[in-house]
């Protein structure tokens, strides 16, 4: 399904444009290009907010460059730079995906497989030596994370859980390529 893109500025409150549509996406993804430093330059960051701008600004470019022009991909980028953030300062509590879905089996929280779905994000996209742990292989924490993510989104109706899982191979290649220009 299409959307229109309105690009002009209305000032009626109650038509005010939602953080979320894609025009307030491309904005931000056009803002923070703007800040990024030239190729080459020393980069300096200081601060987990500085380090969230900096992966969501290298994910929105990565995604323009790439035609991914969406609100779904845009706000799975915003949902990334969150998560790789998140990893800088907390080590997650475990890096096998099957403890969260353990967990919530228990516990009934969709909240935990929400971070199982995470875990196999990180794994597919960042960690991918880790994948060969156990008798697991790549693809099946790629099938489970997509799986978890559409379950989270089931269970919870979470919007972030229907991207992640419908754009999950595309944000882990996304993702990917960020990482290399680090």
């Amino acid at each position: 399904m299409a959307q229109i893109i309105k690009f002009r500025h209305q000032t009626d409150r109650r038509s005010k444009q939602s953080e979320n549509d894609l025009t307030g996406f491309l904005r931000r993804a056009v803002s923070l290009r703007k800040q990024e430093p030239e190729e080459g330059d020393f980069i300096h960051i200081s601060g987990l907010k500085k380090m969230k701008l900096f992966f969501e600004s290298k994910i929105s470019d990565i995604l323009i460059k790439n035609s991914f022009i969406d609100t779904g991909f845009f706000l799975c980028g915003t949902y990334i730079s969150d998560l790789l953030t998140s990893i800088t300062n907390k080590v997650p509590e475990s890096w096998f995906a099957v403890d969260y879905v353990l967990k919530s089996y228990e516990t009934g929280s969709p909240y935990l497989m929400k971070q199982g779905a995470n875990i196999c994000f990180l794994i597919c996209s960042v960690f991918k030596e880790r994948s060969e742990i156990r008798v697991m292989r790549y693809e099946d924490y790629e099938k489970m994370g997509i799986g978890l993510f559409s379950r989270f989104y089931s269970q919870t109706g979470a919007e972030i859980g229907y991207h992640m899982s419908r754009q999950y191979k595309i944000m882990v290649d996304v993702t990917g390529e960020c990482m290399k220009t680090l």
